[in-house]
């Protein structure tokens, strides 16, 4: 089990960093997530990669903790927004200007998609921020494939609104 987690905690602890927002929220996730791996390893049946059940499994945590918070947003308090380092997003030689006017739109993008209802922003970050192609989001998420196109699709479309782009 040691091996497990070092292994894939780094991966565990970002993607409920992305899917939460807020660092601290991340930490008790991933902490949820290894104990519901503990008592139900015994459950994995091998019909699909392990990677691909501890994603899942980290999901399913991560949208149990936005569902248990949804009634701090209703008082309109933060739920936390995600971190975009703007110098990841350019190359070395850009001018003061441009590392600038990064910096907003990635505070503007991050503010958004906090304001994103959890379903949206849950498709956003699995096919945009992880990487993951259409039909492995609609297998982390049980959805059909279409239904994902249509979230992410609407979801694009309430970011450009929220940004202003």
């Amino acid at each position: 089990m040691d091996e497990l987690i070092r292994a894939s905690y780094t991966d565990v602890y970002a993607l409920c960093r992305r899917l939460l927002g807020d660092p601290s929220d991340a930490a008790d996730a991933t902490q949820e997530v290894y104990l519901r791996v503990v008592r139900s390893v015994m459950a994995f049946r091998g019909e699909s990669a392990f990677s691909t059940w501890l994603h899942r499994v980290t999901v399913n945590v991560c949208m149990t903790a936005l569902r248990r918070r949804g009634d701090v947003r209703a008082r309109g308090q933060s739920a936390g927004v995600l971190d975009f380092a703007p110098d990841d997003l350019v190359s070395d030689e850009a001018g003061p200007e441009t590392r600038a006017e990064t910096a907003d739109l990635a505070s503007r993008t991050a503010r958004a998609l906090a304001e994103l209802p959890d379903d949206a922003r849950e498709v956003v970050v699995l096919r945009d921020v992880q990487g993951l192609s259409t039909k492995e989001t609609a297998e982390m998420l049980g959805l059909t494939e279409g239904a994902v196109k249509v979230r992410l699709h609407r979801a694009h479309a309430r970011l450009r609104e929220l940004v202003g782009v």
